[in-house]
């Protein structure tokens, strides 16, 4: 491969001098570009043609190769964006048990007939080949005898097709026993209300089940316990979560009071089941009317076990595409989708769909937290709502037993876009955090609510990685393993949602990535060329230090329109790597001073007399800062150079503060030690901010400097966290300012306050009206929660396989 020729070059001989800015290359300088040269010509020259013909074979099967995949990454995109317009009241799957229900309702105009005879019929065709109904793909215990005796009491009732009740019947018989062992983490929705109401159905129906066998006393019990905790007076009167199972109470019910508590759209908490139940005792047109509506939109006769899901799917779309790295595709998409759910937000929460009485924990801390990350306006005060009376736990909905794992765990990452002053976040994830770890110890992360791919690798990834340690693209990573294209939700029925999982979502997901991955093999090839020219292993810097630059670079900024801004994180931050290493070990306030000076003058010439480190050192600076100010002529159409120089400088000067302090064994204050602390990120962030396609006005740099203070200020004590013996550290400093404090009580102290900072770099980058483009402002987070996570990957010793995994091992 032709060697990439150098702006500038230089002799690492003892004796070398430097040229001016604008040199006329001297005879060491000549020589190297000559053997540039001639390797290029050698490598171009005569070759056999064998050789050639294999290599032509190669471009064009690569060629071929590229263009099926941005081929098929096209259609995929366009796929998502047909979903994303087709979003309106919630895709969702059909549910034989409502559409039983359904199937109940006697015509209105008192004719001795079903006012549905489409969902009867589609009953008698949609029974399965054991004699149940339910989810052809999955079978729950719990759903198909549920789901079978609705249908069989439905056809019951309209005196038709005694082969399926007989057929239903035999399910029935031969599997509800196994109810009594059944795992409780699959049971529906209202089941322990709704099944043992049905079997009485069903006696007095003539059906012949064991009525007197254990399982059957056993749900009996559990309804009336349940039964002993619900004021009847409450429930037709005020809006509770059990009007969404009411249809198993209905003979116990005045419904012209129940009828009054009906959503907007005319449903019982958005219930079809409910609603028909509600319908076959009032006739009440509005019910008529909700399902009137659902069957005109599910073509098939058949009805969901909820609708609408409106908000629901809106939230949980942007939230899967957002997670498996996909989302800069559907800027406009996901915008329009959060427009949607921001309209509907409540200070008391949201719900699974718009218009309903009643909001719960899970939407509302999805909803929270996928409206703030995009800073929507909205308050932590929400959870309040969701907190028991005591202040001690939280809940999804009001008289739960128990809580669901997926439930808490979304509550648990709401609590990752916390700001300062959140104090009822802070207590949230502290409870949500300890029932988590519970559940992992004890082996119990099985939901309630929903059966994943991997949601014990969910709750994991997100327990040992924190939102302030971790970066976006190992996140993605993870996730894409984690996705499941056919996740189950347990409601009255088992149902899905194609719109949040699907194989296109996870198809899109893998291409991107490894798209994105070839594109950084790429980039890392440029990067080794350049190190190979440069001076850098003369300081003890290897191959793997570029790496792990490159890989922090890849990870922040991973889009491939984004390379020329990778490329210069990747260079500014390990030139500040190595300067900071080596001034650490060498501890030269002199040299340290002395290329301070050469930065600040930027005369080559005026380094003469210049250690040879000191030297080299800037004019890899030199170099870097040149070649930046010539690229960001076509991003920021006007020269940055002074900027440039500016922001090696006030790092240099900082650095040389800590270096004096550290000679000269001088203990600051942990306001100076904060103040003066800029990470080896610093220099990179800043950079880069030239070349995210943001246009950034000359003399502009100053209004970034809060974000770069909060940025560093983080990263030190966080690095201090790990290394808290060395002098010059937070918790040994704050230990001398406050006499008699444990080191315990130091460490904590510290640790509080390196959230706090996050949780201010947090809200300044989001939702800030400061004018400032969101792109740059993203870079210091991100910088922050990168240099925290190297500091959490070298303690754990695992960088190695998050490099191999996000820079070489595609899907």
């Amino acid at each position: 491969m032709c060697k990439v020729l150098p702006n500038i070059g230089y002799s690492t001989a003892s004796n070398a001098t430097f040229a001016p800015p604008n040199p006329v290359f001297s005879g060491p300088q000549k020589t190297r570009l000559r053997t540039s040269i001639l390797s290029c010509i050698a490598e171009v020259g005569p070759a056999k043609s064998s050789s050639s013909q294999h290599k032509l074979e190669r471009i064009t099967r690569s060629t071929v190769s590229e263009d099926v995949q941005r081929k098929r990454r096209l259609e995929l995109v366009d796929a998502v964006r047909t979903m994303f317009r087709s979003l309106g009241d919630g895709n969702i799957s059909r549910s034989a048990y409502d559409t039983a229900w359904v199937a109940r309702v006697p015509a209105l105009d008192g004719s001795n007939s079903p006012q549905f005879p489409m969902c009867l019929d589609w009953i008698i065709k949609n029974q399965f080949e054991d004699g149940s109904w339910g989810d052809k793909d999955l079978f729950f215990t719990y759903e198909r005898v549920c789901s079978t005796l609705a249908c069989v009491i439905s056809l019951k009732i309209w005196n038709t097709q005694e082969k399926h009740i007989e057929k239903g019947l035999e399910f029935i018989r031969r599997t509800m026993p196994t109810l009594e062992t059944e795992e409780s983490a699959h049971m529906l929705i209202g089941f322990e209300i709704v099944f043992p109401a049905m079997l009485d159905e069903a006696m007095e129906l003539g059906l012949d089940l064991d009525y007197s066998s254990p399982v059957v006393h056993k749900f009996h019990a559990e309804r009336e316990k349940k039964l002993q905790r619900i004021s009847l007076d409450v429930l037709q009167t005020h809006p509770t979560p059990l009007l969404y199972s009411v249809e198993g109470l209905h003979k116990s019910l005045d419904w012209h009071k129940v009828v009054k508590l009906q959503c907007s759209d005319g449903s019982l908490l958005s219930s079809p089941s409910s609603t028909a139940c509600a319908l076959m005792y009032t006739g009440n047109e509005k019910c008529l009317q909700y399902l009137n509506n659902i069957l005109e939109r599910y073509k098939d006769a058949a009805v969901p076990n909820t609708y609408p899901v409106d908000l629901f799917e809106h939230i949980w779309i942007v939230d899967r595409i957002e997670r498996l790295g996909i989302a800069r595709y559907f800027t406009r998409e996901i915008k329009d989708a959060l427009d949607y759910v921001y309209r509907n937000w409540t200070d008391k929460g949201i719900s699974w769909a718009r218009g309903t009485p009643i909001q719960d924990g899970d939407d509302t801390s999805m909803g929270f937290m996928v409206l703030r990350s995009h800073g929507y306006d909205v308050s932590a005060d929400v959870f309040k709502h969701f907190q028991h009376e005591n202040e001690h736990g939280f809940f999804c909905f009001v008289g739960q037993v128990s809580e669901a794992v997926t439930g808490m765990l979304d509550l648990y990452k709401a609590t990752k876009v916390m700001f300062p002053g959140d104090v009822i976040l802070q207590k949230a994830r502290a409870f949500t955090r300890s029932f988590l770890d519970e559940k992992r110890r004890k082996g119990e992360l099985n939901d309630k609510w929903v059966v994943t791919k991997d949601l014990p690798g969910e709750v994991e990834f997100e327990l040992d990685n924190p939102f302030h340690a971790t970066v976006e693209r190992i996140a993605t990573r993870s996730y894409i393993d984690q996705y499941g294209v056919d996740d189950v939700w347990i409601g009255k029925s088992l149902y899905r949602m194609p719109f949040v999982n699907n194989p296109v979502f996870l198809e899109l997901a893998k291409l991107d990535f490894n798209t994105c991955q070839a594109f950084h093999k790429q980039e890392f090839k440029q990067l080794e060329r350049w190190y190979a020219e440069s001076s850098f292993r003369k300081f003890g810097c290897y191959h793997r230090d570029l790496e792990r630059s490159f890989f922090g670079a890849a990870a922040t900024i991973f889009e491939p329109e984004l390379a020329t801004a990778r490329v210069v994180w990747s260079k500014c931050s390990f030139i500040a790597s190595v300067i900071e290493e080596y001034f650490r070990r060498e501890s030269s306030t002199v040299d340290l001073q002395d290329l301070l000076n050469g930065v600040q003058r930027w005369d080559p010439s005026s380094m003469e007399d210049s250690s040879d480190d000191v030297k080299l050192l800037f004019i890899e600076i030199f170099l870097e800062v040149e070649s930046q100010s010539k690229q960001c002529l076509n991003f920021q159409g006007r020269s940055v150079k002074n900027e440039l120089r500016r922001i090696w400088s006030n790092w240099l000067s900082s650095l040389l503060e800590k270096t004096r302090w550290r000679v000269s064994k001088k203990r600051p204050t942990l306001e100076d030690h904060l103040k003066a602390s800029k990470s080896d990120v610093e220099p990179a962030v800043y950079s880069t901010m030239y070349f995210v396609k943001e246009k950034l006005a000359a003399g502009k740099l100053y209004q970034f400097s809060k974000l770069c203070t909060v940025m560093n200020s983080a990263i030190t004590l966080e690095q201090d966290l790990q290394d808290d013996d060395s002098p010059l550290n937070s918790v040994s400093i704050y230990l001398e300012e406050k006499p008699g404090t444990s080191k315990e009580s130091a460490v904590v102290y510290i640790r509080e306050l390196s959230e706090e900072l996050m949780r201010e770099l947090l809200r300044e980058s989001l939702c800030c009206d400061d004018g400032l483009p969101s792109a740059c402002k993203h870079l210091f987070l991100n910088g922050a929660r990168l240099a925290n996570f190297m500091v959490a990957a070298r303690r754990e010793l695992s960088m190695d396989g998050h490099i191999h995994r996000l820079l070489s091992q595609p899907f």
